[in-house]
């Protein structure tokens, strides 16, 4: 994707807890705008020629009102680190030592130094920045770690130099330390070249890997087909080999795509995520180290068996943005999260094969759980992704905010058209993480954010937000801006955030990001090349684990209506613990308000709210309350 958006906006400082009230402050016009797009994927880019051959690092990060205590760990000028979502490139262990990874290069255009960038943090400090890759001779990319053995750590990353193209793997007993032993994982042959990988491991000892990774060309009967390799004996033997798990398989998906998954491990639960504008958002679970997998349907998509070439859609369609992250619980349950998109290859105008459309203005972070079952489907199932309805549903936490409080995100600020860059996930809030602690549970995503604009007046930067629930969901605090006022970030783009799936024993949420001053990439010819920075943000403003049991402090909260289902009246028990001026809506399944309650001021205490639903037609109803800070949606239902 060349040059294809990015946001602009005059410079503000902005503060923490940020109103959760959600605004459409985009214009239609804007919102129905469109640009075309041909799909493309990347192993190995062909970055385009130097006409700056200098760049400067811009040194350590200093403290200055940021949120974390932050600490720059690996410097490339290599840029492109996925063709959709970031992950499993970070470790966190029990006793605080934690590695970080990243495709790291130095000497553009070719990039002959490609590799996997490696640092370790023992505890007190982080190394020394990389200064050359892990693997040796080997020319690698896309690196993926996981814990292995009591004591060691195991990284996996494909090969580009010749054919068949192995997964180079690298692995030590003991993390942080030694020499690393490499090996290959070859592929079935053919024209596989495996490609992308994703590692995790499971085990009292971490000693069973599963290896998820891509075939890079047509392999049995799939465009791109995703398969599975399991070791349990540090690599020496794998079983399965090769293998197309069924639910993966051409008989569900014409491709799996590049970068469209991920893997989650905890207390031997291991996960894969798959995730894309293109097919359904699902996840495959074991609970048996991989001896049998569990799919699970967050989202159906209502096109199956997509292809760029043939496919035409009635209507555009809301879909996953390309990015999503998942988490598992203390108590295995998975939670998700991604970034909205919308798209179409519309029948009314069809594209060139291999051509679609996109929408740059959608804008929004979905969240779901796994006590939540399947999305019920919108009564236009193209909507059924959709902000509005996923709001209307409890399942929406993000969305770019509105800083200077002007009714509209994009009012002045920024001359390009769009003015924000969308990479490969295409939405204005994107690239979401999520982990989870305890009944905590945390969100980042890379948000475009106004009144942080390019020196020169045409780009707004994305920047890092956060939220939080403690209560594993059901509710959300306010909109934190990690880096906010922090002069060091005031000329930063800060893309790809991951939150470590495991806390530091004290607590502690761990994130990791990548910032530059140039919105875009090189590896896309959108700039020169540059340093990137990867930034370890030790996230210690957030609840340590000892505090989890601790309530949220809401301002408010609802009960569940009673009776439910309801005829004619239902009632509602509003605890009030702050003074608030507090609104009541009922929304229906489509996301439109059938009845209103007028914002009324309600004192400290319970309140009895008598909802007269006698106009409304049977079905499924979400009532919401709303005092302009905090929202809280439960669902009802109407005989």
């Amino acid at each position: 994707m060349k040059k294809t958006l990015l946001l602009a906006l005059s410079l503000c400082f902005v503060l923490l807890g940020i109103s959760q009230e959600r605004k459409s402050a985009v214009s239609l016009e804007k919102v129905n705008k469109s640009v075309e797009l041909k799909y493309d994927n990347f192993r190995d880019p062909i970055f385009p020629p130097m006409t700056n051959l200098t760049f400067e690092s811009p040194g350590v990060l200093k403290d200055a009102n940021m949120l974390g205590t932050e600490t720059e760990i690996i410097e490339t000028v290599y840029d492109m680190q996925t063709n959709g979502f970031v992950a499993n490139r970070v470790w966190v262990w029990d006793d605080g030592t934690m590695a970080a990874t990243t495709t790291f290069g130095k000497t553009p255009p070719s990039f002959a130094d490609r590799g996997t960038g490696y640092n370790y943090f023992n505890g007190e400090l982080w190394g020394p920045k990389p200064s050359s890759r892990i693997e040796g001779s080997y020319r690698t990319g896309w690196p993926s770690i996981a814990p292995w053995g009591a004591n060691g750590e195991i990284v996996v990353a494909h090969t580009t130099a010749t054919a068949p193209y192995p997964l180079r793997i690298n692995k030590r007993e003991n993390k942080g330390s030694g020499d690393w032993i490499g090996s290959d994982l070859n592929g079935p042959g053919g024209d596989f070249e495996p490609s992308w990988a994703r590692i995790a491991t499971s085990g009292d000892n971490n000693e069973i890997i599963h290896i998820f990774y891509n075939s890079y060309n047509d392999f049995a009967g799939q465009e791109l087909a995703l398969a599975y390799s399991r070791s349990d004996d540090g690599g020496v033997t794998w079983n399965p080999h090769n293998e197309i798990l069924p639910e993966l398989s051409s008989d569900y998906y014409t491709a799996i795509r590049a970068d469209s998954y991920m893997l989650a491990s905890k207390n031997n639960i291991v996960v894969l995520l798959v995730a894309s504008a293109w097919n359904d958002l699902f996840f495959l679970k074991t609970t048996d180290h991989g001896l049998t997998w569990e799919k699970i349907i967050v989202w159906q998509h209502p096109y199956p068996f997509f292809d760029f070439n043939t496919t035409l859609m009635s209507d555009t369609l809301y879909s996953v943005d390309n990015s999503a992250s998942c988490a598992i619980g203390d108590d295995g349950m998975v939670h998700v999260v991604w970034g909205i998109g919308r798209v179409a290859r519309l029948e009314a105008a069809p594209p060139e094969p291999g051509y679609y459309n996109y929408w740059p203005y959608t804008d929004g972070i979905g969240y779901w759980n796994e006590s939540m079952g399947q999305i019920p489907e919108a009564d236009n199932p193209h909507h059924t992704m959709s902000p509005d309805y996923l709001e209307s549903i409890g399942m929406l936490v993000g969305w770019t905010q509105d800083l200077n409080n002007s009714g509209s995100i994009f009012d002045f600020e920024g001359s390009g058209e769009p003015p924000f860059n969308v990479y490969r996930s295409l939405g204005i809030s994107s690239m979401p993480t999520v982990a989870v602690n305890g009944n905590m549970v945390a969100v980042a995503f890379s948000s475009v954010t106004e009144t942080y604009i390019t020196a020169d007046g045409v780009y707004n930067y994305k920047r890092i937000w956060n939220r939080f629930s403690y209560d594993k969901g059901q509710t959300w605090g306010p909109f934190i801006h990690l880096q906010h006022d922090n002069i060091f970030h005031l000329y930063d783009e800060s893309i790809w955030p991951e939150i470590a799936s495991n806390t530091t024993s004290d607590g502690v949420f761990h994130l990791f990001y990548n910032a530059d001053n140039l919105p875009g990439l090189y590896g896309d010819d959108d700039h020169e090349p540059i340093i990137n920075r990867i930034i370890h943000n030790e996230m210690d403003f957030t609840v340590g684990v000892n505090e989890l049991s601790k309530p949220y402090e809401r301002d408010f909260s609802v009960s569940q209506n009673y009776p439910n289902p309801a005829v004619n009246v239902t009632n509602l028990i509003l605890e009030v613990n702050k003074p608030s001026k507090i609104s009541v809506e009922v929304i229906n399944l489509t996301g439109q308000k059938v009845l209103e309650i007028p914002t009324k001021f309600f004192p400290v205490g319970n309140h009895n709210i008598r909802l007269n639903i006698s106009t409304l037609t049977p079905g499924v109803y979400f009532y919401s309350i709303n005092n302009g800070i905090e929202n809280q949606t439960k669902k009802m239902i109407v005989k």
